[in-house]
C-alpha cells in the first residue's frame, strides 16, 4: 500500500483473530417463599443471611425460604435473589395480591397529622412499638421503633416541614439510611403541626396466607410473580421454591428450566415432608410423574434437621426440620467457586458434597443403605450420613437418565458452556458470513473449550478426545448462508461420575501359581 503525506509512526487497530469468551455466573440462586415481610413479587439480591433478614425480616413458621436462604449462605452461596410471595386473588394480576399493610394514625395538638404505616403489607406490623418524643423548643420530633422491648430502629429531629432538611418522609424512605419497617405518610389537607407524644401500634396488617395456592408460587407470565417474577434475571442459573413440594410446583419449576429459560438454568427440587423411601418413589413416580421428566432439574431426599434459629418461632426444641434446596443449592455455589472448574465436578460425596450445618434427617429411612437402594434408581439423589462421616450428598443425578447429559456436574457445566458460547459470540452477529468469520468463529469456540478442558470439563485432556467443533463449508452450505444462517456443530465428552466403586477381593495365589509354573517348566 502506498500512502500519502510525510514519513510518520501511523498505529492501526486491527479485530483479534480470536475472541476471549468471558466466564458467566454458575451459582447465582433464585428463591420464591413465604416471607415476613418485604416487596411482593420483585426478586431482590442478598449476598449474606443478616442482608436477607434486613430486607425479608425474621423466622416465622409460615417461612421455609428464610431457612433455605440461611442454608444456602452457610454452606457457600453468595448471591441469592429472593421474591416473597403471597396469595393473589387472581394470580395474573400482581395487584390483586391479598396482604394488607398496617396503619396508624399520628396525632398532633389540632387532631390527626399523619399516617404510619408497615414499609412493606404483613402482619409483622403487630408486634411493632412506636414511640413518638417531640422536641417543642426544636420543632422537631424523635420517632423510636420497638418490637418485643429491643429498639430496632430510631430516627431524631424529624420535621413536619416538607422544607426542612429531616423532613420525616423523606428520611424514613432514604435508600440506605431509612427504615426498613415504617412509612410516614402526611394527610392531605392537614396542617405540619407537630406530633404530640404518644404510644402507638399499627393494626391491619396481613400477610396474605390465606387461600395460598401452588399458583402463588409458579405465578404467571401476565402477572408476573412467582416463579415468572424472575424472568428478567439475565445471571440467574438455580431456582428453588423452599418446602413447597407439590407435583404442580415441581412440574413448573422444570417447565421454567427447560423452556421458558431454554435449559439455562437448573432447579433444586424439595421432596414431601416425612416422606420414607417408599413414599418418596411413589410421589416420584406416581403422583408427580417426575421420573425421566426433565434433566434440568435434580431432587434431594430426605428433609433436614437444623439447629433451631429461633426458640421464639420455633419452640424449645434444640432442631427444626427444613427443606434441603438451600442447603444444596450452597453446596452447589461452593463446588462452583472452590476452583476454576469447580462446576464440572459432581457435586456429591464426602468432600464435595459435605452439607454444613445439618444434624440429621427427618425420616430414618436415609440412614438405611437398603432404603437408599430403593430412592436411587429412581433418579432421587439421598442425603445421608454414617460413623466417622459428615453429612453429605449421595447422589449427583438428574431426574432424566436418557437425556443428553443426566447428571447435575454435566448438565450444569454444558448449560454454562451453552451461556457463555451465546454471549461470546454476538460479535459475530450481521456480519459478512464469510469463510474468514467462519473462522474466526470456530478458533473462538475452540479457545474457550480449550480453557474448559484444561478445568476438567471433559473426559481427556486431549483436545481430539474431549471435544470437537465443526464450522466448515460441509453444514454451512450456500443455501444456509443464504438463509442468514452460521452453523457450528459442537460436541462434548462430559465426565462421568464413579457412583460404585468396586472392590473384587479374592484370595493371594501369586505364590502358588508361580510354583505350578515352575514345576510345569521343568517337566
Amino acid at each position: 500500500m502506498t500512502r500519502a503525506g510525510a514519513s510518520k509512526v501511523i498505529v492501526e487497530e486491527q479485530e483479534p483473530r480470536i475472541r476471549g469468551i468471558a466466564a458467566l455466573p454458575t451459582s447465582v440462586a433464585g428463591a420464591v417463599g413465604v416471607t415476613e415481610r418485604g416487596p411482593i413479587g420483585k426478586p431482590v439480591r442478598v449476598t449474606s443471611f443478616p442482608e436477607f433478614q434486613e430486607v425479608f425480616g425474621e423466622f416465622t413458621v409460615e417461612s421455609d425460604l428464610s431457612l433455605a436462604a440461611a442454608g444456602f449462605f452457610d454452606n457457600g452461596g453468595s448471591q441469592l435473589w429472593a421474591c416473597r410471595t403471597v396469595h393473589y386473588a387472581d394470580p395474573s394480576d400482581s395487584a390483586s395480591a391479598t396482604a394488607k399493610v398496617g396503619t396508624v394514625d399520628v396525632a398532633s395538638a389540632g387532631g390527626t397529622v399523619a399516617r404510619l404505616e408497615g414499609r412493606d403489607p404483613g402482619a409483622y406490623t403487630a408486634a411493632l412499638t412506636v414511640f413518638v418524643r417531640p422536641r417543642a423548643a426544636a420543632g422537631t420530633f424523635d420517632l423510636l421503633v420497638e418490637r418485643e422491648g429491643t429498639l430496632r430502629e430510631g430516627f431524631t429531629d424529624l420535621s413536619v416541614d416538607a422544607s426542612a432538611a429531616r423532613f420525616a418522609p423523606r428520611v424514613l424512605a432514604a435508600p440506605r439510611t431509612g427504615s426498613r419497617l415504617l412509612r410516614w405518610v402526611p394527610l392531605a389537607g392537614a396542617p405540619p403541626a407537630l406530633p404530640t407524644e404518644q404510644t402507638l401500634r399499627l393494626t391491619g396488617g396481613d400477610d396474605g396466607l390465606a387461600g395460598l395456592a401452588d399458583e402463588d408460587f409458579t405465578g404467571t407470565e401476565r402477572g408476573q410473580n412467582g416463579l415468572r417474577a424472575l424472568d428478567p434475571l439475565t445471571d440467574l442459573a438455580l431456582v428453588l421454591v423452599p418446602g413447597v413440594a407439590t407435583p404442580r410446583v415441581h412440574q413448573a419449576m422444570l417447565q421454567y428450566c427447560e423452556a421458558i429459560r431454554s435449559g439455562q438454568v437448573f432447579a433444586v427440587l424439595d421432596p414431601p415432608a416425612d416422606a420414607g423411601a417408599d413414599a418418596i418413589v411413589d410421589y416420584v413416580e406416581r403422583q408427580a410423574r417426575l421420573l425421566e421428566r426433565s434433566e434440568f432439574g435434580a431432587l434431594y431426599w430426605p428433609r433436614i434437621r437444623i439447629a433451631n434459629p429461633s426458640k421464639r418461632v420455633f419452640g424449645p426444641g434444640a432442631l427444626v426440620t427444613a427443606p434441603p434446596s438451600g442447603v444444596i443449592a450452597g453446596v452447589l455455589a461452593r463446588a462452583d467457586a472452590a476452583r476454576a472448574g469447580g462446576i464440572y465436578d459432581p457435586p456429591a460425596g464426602i468432600e464435595v458434597g459435605a452439607m454444613r450445618g445439618v444434624f440429621g434427617f427427618d425420616v430414618p429411612d436415609a440412614l438405611d443403605e437398603k432404603k437408599r437402594d430403593i430412592v436411587f434408581p429412581k433418579r432421587i439423589n439421598p442425603l445421608t450420613t454414617d460413623v466417622g462421616l459428615p453429612f453429605f450428598i449421595d447422589g449427583a443425578r438428574t431426574l432424566k437418565g436418557s437425556g443428553n447429559f443426566p447428571y447435575v456436574h454435566e448438565r450444569r457445566g454444558v448449560s454454562f458452556i451453552q451461556r457463555s458460547l451465546k454471549q461470546g459470540l454476538q460479535f459475530a452477529r450481521h456480519k459478512a458470513n464469510t469463510e474468514t468469520l467462519r473462522a474466526r468463529v470456530r478458533r473462538t469456540i475452540d479457545a474457550f473449550l480449550n480453557t474448559q478442558m484444561r478445568n476438567g470439563a471433559f473426559a481427556s485432556q486431549e483436545p481430539d478426545k474431549a471435544y470437537f467443533v465443526d464450522v466448515s463449508e460441509r453444514i454451512n452450505t450456500p443455501s444456509v448462508v443464504a438463509g442468514g444462517e452460521l452453523l457450528a456443530d459442537i460436541g462434548l465428552a462430559t465426565t462421568k461420575p464413579a457412583e460404585f466403586i468396586v472392590l473384587r477381593v479374592s484370595a493371594d495365589t501369586r505364590a502358588l501359581e508361580a510354583e505350578l509354573a515352575a514345576e510345569e517348566g521343568a517337566a
